[in-house]
């Protein structure tokens, strides 16, 4: 049943080259800190759970965690 509130197909499509590459904060589940992620290494590691932060720290991502300890120095740079 199509009404005003029905999706048109390929209205949430995005435009190619537009997608920004900033880095994401992910904390650590062991120390609290918060490390940079760049968005290849979260989908490369998105179902082991442990990524590889820019300061070549392995991270245990922690779910719902505000930093305890800050941001990482070396990953802030």
């Amino acid at each position: 049943m199509a009404g005003r509130h029905s999706k048109r197909a390929g209205a949430h499509v995005g435009i190619p080259g537009q997608r920004s590459m900033r880095p994401l904060g992910v904390i650590d589940a062991r120390t609290h800190v918060e490390h940079l992620v760049s968005e290849q290494s979260a989908a490369a590691h998105r179902h082991a759970g442990c990524y590889v932060a820019h300061c070549g720290a392995m991270v245990l991502a922690a779910s719902l965690t505000e930093p305890g300890r800050a941001r990482c120095p070396e990953c802030v740079r």
